[in-house]
């Protein structure tokens, strides 16, 4: 193979038609990703593995799915970081549970849920604290930065004094709030296992 044939037009279309055929493709197959990332995003395809699990009416029950403001947050708004990059990688990452959905046996039941919530709980909160809780971040910031004067005061200072930390020293979000929106299981039910 010759180098220069990478870099020479081709003998039977121009460069321009290269190139506009180049653009057409990559834009279209920049919006067919875009659209398959946002379709597998939603709390309807999060269910498809998970139907038979109480993953939904846990949220439901908890202050994210039960709030003043009538609110629900969605899965994908907790379990998948928003910056593109970290977006992307956590969407790969993620597929593994289509894997576990088709060749574990049980997944998609309660009792596999019970039998492994404490993995599972850990692996999210490790995730959280790997990408500093930014999902967290995304609706909560201004109580990170600037805790409102409706908050209670011992919880105010806690935040206060957290955030004037080094950045290195700062504890994550779930650090101190565990079991948010998914019962987050005693230590004496890993010790069963």
């Amino acid at each position: 193979m010759n180098w220069r044939n990478l870099f020479k037009p081709s003998v039977k279309y121009s460069v321009f038609t290269l190139i506009a055929v180049g653009i057409i493709v990559g834009v279209a197959g920049y919006f067919v990703t875009q659209q398959t990332l946002h379709a597998t995003s939603t709390d309807e395809f999060c269910m498809t593995c998970h139907s038979r699990h109480s993953l939904k009416d846990e949220v439901l029950a908890s202050a994210h799915g039960n709030n003043r403001a009538g609110m629900v947050v969605q899965c994908q708004q907790c379990h998948i970081a928003q910056e593109p990059l970290n977006y992307l990688m956590k969407k790969i990452i993620v597929s593994k549970d289509i894997w576990g959905y088709l060749t574990i046996d049980g997944f998609n039941t309660q009792e596999w849920l019970d039998a492994n919530r404490r993995e599972q709980a850990d692996l999210a909160l490790e995730y959280l604290r790997k990408i500093d809780s930014s999902t967290c971040r995304n609706c909560h910031n201004h109580v990170i930065e600037n805790p409102p004067e409706s908050m209670k005061p011992i919880a105010r200072r806690m935040h206060e004094r957290n955030y004037a930390k080094p950045e290195d020293e700062r504890k994550t979000c779930v650090d101190c709030h565990r079991g948010v929106a998914h019962p987050y299981p005693k230590a004496h039910q890993s010790a069963s296992k």
